[in-house]
């Protein structure tokens, strides 16, 4: 059984972080690459929600299978695979956490358009916060 309280604290902190995030969405491109307090927020934040993703994932998976994730994109296709969330939205969460590896790893290369483009990602976070919440219930 999922872990109610520690899922319940993560994801109340996941959407303070989506809610900010969805400013810069709306705000748009031009705003977002015009301002660059707001590009090394917004990839900090990006990079916390999809960590958070990953870590409710492996909790998740670690208590309802004995696969064992190679990967941190991998942890997504698992809960795709039991159901948890759909294959569709699982690929797009294994391409958030390879996103994630690239801020933490390559954080001199990064393409500040491709990280306003992976703000994308917000509307599959979501989905999979609430297949949590309902885990966890």
């Amino acid at each position: 059984m999922v872990d109610a309280e520690q899922v319940g604290a993560r994801l109340e902190r996941l959407e303070a972080m989506l809610e900010q995030l969805e400013e810069v969405r709306g705000g748009g491109e031009e705003a977002y690459l015009a301002d660059a307090q707001r590009r090394l927020a917004t990839e900090r934040l990006l990079q916390l929600s999809i960590q958070t993703c990953i870590d409710l994932a492996a909790q998740v998976v670690s208590e309802q299978s004995a696969t064992a994730p190679s990967s941190y994109a991998e942890v997504f296709k698992i809960l795709g695979d039991k159901g948890v969330v759909s294959a569709e939205v699982a690929e797009r969460l294994a391409s958030a956490a390879r996103q994630r590896n690239l801020l933490v790893h390559l954080y001199m290369e990064i393409d500040d358009r491709a990280v306003f483009a992976s703000l994308s990602f917000l509307d599959d976070i979501r989905e999979f916060a609430a297949a949590v919440e309902r885990l966890a219930e």
